[in-house]
């Protein structure tokens, strides 16, 4: 059984954990002219580290190969390694499995300490000599390929090296040594030391430690660092952990796919969520009544893993023995199993006296199967129970799959479906001809710099009201005069190479592709304009190299007026002044929409906050230093999420010394295009009556007809328990709102 407080902040899981490292005190930190893909990794991408090894070319030995597995710990050694535009130094850790095959042949799993984490799980051939006591690795072994730069990433012995200028640290160089053809590894009983390197015993702060000769790689194509050099390694033996299957590659067999439908609970960033399932499954028919599910929980799709099954044509049953693995990490020693348990959504208080909804899990430990039932073009998952469609909080308690982490530390989802409902029904994907875009707005910033924005609704149907599936789905641009626009490899980093075609899901780092938006970096104004009278979409549906075609849509490309935009939402508002800081915390939602209900882009929104009695907030420096360069009074969207002090749905709020937020706070949405800025209305959250003697007397004379009480999340409870909002209602409708605390 697993409690967690709903919609509250989850904790996140985090899979790999990184050493204090050490790097150039410089603005120059890098290797000269080489591709740095380090271990700096967003929460998605390590998420993603469970999920499919990057297979490469068939020259990478991505499986285990035959033979005896033994397991080392690294207990000796330092390494040097690019870490995006940096470099760092760390000590050895994690571990290196090694399978001892016949004919003397042995394989060396991830034999560069760090590798793991960029380059998947890989294999490197060597050989064991006569009597067992040395191990030669030949270099020029690839141990990577990089679909991103279509190249290897090869092993070799090489050399870094400090360069300074003007007296200053510059970079660090990179030298594959072109003589040194295998390393060799001396075994001396439950010990493996990699011989002839050289490095640092130190990490103080010398710059004699970034010089250093050892085992390493590079990119084929360029002959670059390739992220990773080690020295001094030392392994010592230890217990092997059984590693779970999983199964990455799809089985031989009748593949057929299913739509998906249900409703999925799932660890979210704010906790607890749910949201409806979509999407399509895959289902292999195999020999001997085999069957195989690709992704099975729509939550873990990314994985993009199989689960295997029985199948009785007879019966049209499917049967799934569960605890079977979506993914595993072997250097973390535990993965997401395919389980069966049910979820509840309750009212309560925890032991702190915070009342509000929990939500708990159930694994169901009797369960040792999955029940799927195929009639017709339908499948059908059984033994499901729960509501999809249900009022708040129905929909929270249900039976169905469930995904967990092996380690027993929390949950990923519970999906289900309405009992009598299909899990999914058959998709039959054909080239069809997709509708015409729609809802198309051009954001023009009128001058030579930043970019200049189409949005769109790329359609979701086919012309005849056929759902179409966004993976085939893409589209290009078109200028005045009916050309195709090119989108430059060297003004995009999301494109390998230049492309008039643009996938529906292609996103970008800097949002200059997105489902909904397209961006670029020449407006109507500058000398060379792209879009001088209109631009035009034209959209592509493509299934097994065919290909139709919507209309080329066109919009006018003139001067754009900003909209007037729609009035923010404040939602809470927390003091900490009773817990002694200077701080209060301000919940919102910004408008994605104008006051017509048209679509805005939020590049161009920012937002104003004021205090109790009409007065602008100034945003200090000083409170905010890792977001601002200059005190602001208000807020562009370009400073969202810089430290998570400031964000589009919520920021925290300084005072020097009187709280500046007694009785409300309000907030103010502004549209700003070519110089030229519309605001919405300012908006008030009210948090204690305001000191209006006066209404507090009309008010003392009139009737109570209701008197509620929120939580600070907004709540609604039915006594007051703790910091509580008690709204009460009048006779003549009008309310006030006063913190209580009970």
């Amino acid at each position: 059984m697993k409690k967690l407080l709903l919609l509250l902040f989850a904790t996140v899981v985090a899979f790999y954990a990184t050493a204090d490292v050490m790097s150039l005190p410089s603005t120059h930190r890098h290797f000269k002219s080489s591709k740095i893909a380090g271990p700096c990794l967003s929460q998605d991408q390590v998420n993603e580290l469970l999920a499919k090894p990057d297979a490469g070319p068939k020259r990478v030995i991505t499986s285990m190969p035959e033979g005896e597995l033994r397991t080392y710990e690294r207990t000796g050694g330092q390494g040097i390694y690019g870490i995006q535009d940096d470099v760092a130094l760390d000590v050895q850790s994690g571990k290196m499995d090694i399978v001892f095959a016949e004919d003397n042949v042995v394989y060396m799993k991830n034999i560069l300490f760090n590798s793991k984490i960029n380059c998947g799980s890989y294999w490197v051939q060597g050989e064991l000599n006569d009597d067992g006591t040395t191990i030669t690795v030949p270099m020029g072994q690839p141990i990577y390929w990089s679909d991103y730069y279509q190249t290897e990433v090869l092993l070799c012995m090489g050399s870094t090296e400090l360069v300074w200028v003007d007296g200053q640290p510059d970079h660090i160089d990179f030298t594959i040594d072109e003589r040194a053809t295998e390393a060799v590894y001396v075994i001396e009983g439950d010990q493996i030391t990699l011989l002839g390197t050289e490095g640092s015993e130190s990490l103080e702060q010398d710059w004699d430690r970034w010089n250093a000769y050892g085992l390493a790689c590079y990119w084929a194509d360029d002959l670059t660092f390739g992220d990773y050099l080690e020295w001094n390694t030392v392994l010592t033996r230890t217990e092997t952990t059984v590693i779970p299957t999983v199964i990455y590659n799809q089985p031989e067999g009748e593949m057929v796919t299913y739509n998906r439908t249900g409703m999925s609970i799932f660890t979210g960033y704010f906790g607890v969520q749910s949201t409806m399932i979509d999407g399509k499954m895959n289902i292999v028919y195999g020999t001997d009544g085999k069957v195989y599910i690709q992704n099975p929980l729509w939550w873990n799709r990314s994985y993009n893993t199989w689960v295997w099954g029985d199948f009785d044509p007879e019966t049209g049953i499917i049967s799934v023995p569960v605890g079977q693995y979506l993914a595993y990490s072997d250097e973390v020693e535990y993965g997401v199993q395919l389980l069966w348990g049910n979820s509840i959504l309750y009212e309560g208080v925890d032991s702190q006296g915070n009342s509000g909804y929990f939500f708990e899990y159930f694994i169901d430990e009797d369960a040792t199967e999955i029940l799927y039932k195929v009639e017709g073009d339908k499948l059908y998952l059984l033994g499901c129970e729960g509501d999809p469609n249900g009022e708040f909080p129905d929909y929270y308690t249900a039976t169905g799959l469930l995904g967990h982490f092996s380690d027993g530390s929390n949950f990923t989802c519970l999906e289900y479906v309405a009992p009598g409902q299909p899990y999914g029904y058959l998709l039959n994907i054909v080239p069809a001809v997709p509708a015409n875009p729609t809802g198309l707005e051009w954001h023009d910033l009128g001058s030579t710099e930043g970019s200049t924005t189409l949005q769109f609704v790329l359609p979701t149907t086919d012309v005849d009201g056929n759902i179409l599936e966004q993976e085939f789905i893409s589209y290009s641009i078109f200028t005045d005069d009916d050309q195709i626009y090119t989108f430059d490899a060297a003004s995009y980093g999301s494109l390998h190479e230049d492309a008039t075609e643009i996938p529906y899901a292609l996103w970008s780092n800097y949002y200059n592709f997105t489902p909904t938006q397209v961006s670029f970096f020449r407006t109507n104004h500058s000398d060379d304009p792209i879009f001088e009278q209109r631009i035009g979409i034209q959209v592509y549906y493509t299934v097994n190299g065919i290909k139709n075609a919507s209309d080329i849509v066109y919009i006018n490309a003139g001067d754009l007026h900003p909209a007037v935009p729609a009035n923010p939402e404040p939602m809470y508002w927390f003091d900490y002044a009773e817990y002694g800081d200077n701080y209060g915390y301000f919940s919102y939602s910004l408008p994605n929409t104008d006051v017509d209900g048209n679509p805005i882009d939020q590049y161009y929104l920012s937002f104003s906050v004021y205090t109790d009695y009409d007065e602008l907030y100034t945003f200090k420096v000083d409170d905010y230093p890792n977001d601002l360069t200059e005190d602001l009074t208000e807020i562009p969207s370009s400073i969202f999420f810089t430290s998570w002090n400031i964000s589009s749905y919520s920021t925290y709020l300084y005072y020097d010394e009187a709280p500046l937020f007694n009785y409300r706070v309000g907030i103010q949405a502004h549209y700003t295009i070519d110089g030229v800025k519309n605001s919405s209305e300012i908006v008030y959250l009210d948090i204690a009556p305001m000191p209006d003697t006066s209404v507090g007397e009309l008010n003392a004379g009139k009737q109570v007809t209701d008197v509620r009480y929120f939580n600070l999340a907004g709540q609604e409870m039915a006594q007051p328990s703790g910091l509580t909002i008690q709204v009460t209602t009048y006779g003549d409708g009008t309310t006030t709102a006063t913190k209580v605390m009970k």
